[in-house]
C-alpha cells in the first residue's frame, strides 16, 4: 500500500475548493497588471492605513489569482474562495508556508473589516502586507517568465 499523498492542488479540485479552467496568457497579464496598479496605490504617500492596506490586500489576491491560473486553476465557488488563492501559494509559486500563512491571517483581517469589524488597519499591517505583496510579486513574475508570459 502506497504511502504517497495526493497532490494539495488535486486534493482541493477533488473536494471542489478549486476548478480547472484552461487560462490564457491575457488573463494572467491583466491580473498582473491590476497588482502593479494596486501596488502603486499602496505605495502613494499620505494615503491611510486602511487604504495602504486594501489596495496591498488587492495587489496580493491579484497575485494569488495569476498564480493559479498559470496551473489553469481557479477558485471554486464556495465557502473559502478568497483564502484559497493564499493558500495554494506553496503549490503554485513554491512561495514559503510562512507567507501563505501570512497571506491568509490578512485576507481574515481583510473579510473582519469588510463584514463588520470597522476597525482601521495600522501603519505596520499595511507595511507588512505591502511588504509580503512585493516579494510575492517578484515569485509570480519569475514563475510567468518561465511560462513564456512576457510581462514587466
Amino acid at each position: 500500500m502506497s504511502s504517497s499523498r495526493r497532490d494539495p492542488l488535486e486534493e482541493s479540485v477533488h473536494a471542489g475548493r478549486l476548478k480547472r479552467e484552461p487560462s490564457s496568457s491575457n488573463e494572467i497579464k491583466g491580473f498582473l497588471d491590476h497588482a502593479k496598479r494596486a501596488l502603486a496605490d499602496a505605495s502613494v504617500p499620505g494615503v491611510s492605513a486602511t487604504g495602504r492596506f486594501e489596495f496591498a490586500y488587492t495587489a496580493a489576491h491579484a497575485l494569488s489569482l495569476a498564480a493559479l491560473r498559470m496551473r489553469d486553476l481557479r477558485p471554486g465557488s464556495g465557502p473559502g474562495h478568497r483564502a484559497i488563492v493564499f493558500l495554494s501559494l506553496p503549490q503554485t509559486v513554491g512561495a514559503p508556508e510562512t507567507m501563505a500563512s501570512s497571506l491568509n491571517r490578512y485576507h481574515t483581517r481583510r473579510n473582519k473589516s469588510e463584514y463588520g469589524d470597522w476597525s482601521a488597519a495600522s501603519d505596520a499591517e499595511a507595511d507588512d502586507l505591502l511588504a509580503l505583496a512585493r516579494r510575492l510579486e517578484a515569485s509570480v513574475v519569475k514563475r510567468a517568465k518561465t511560462r513564456g508570459i512576457d510581462w514587466s
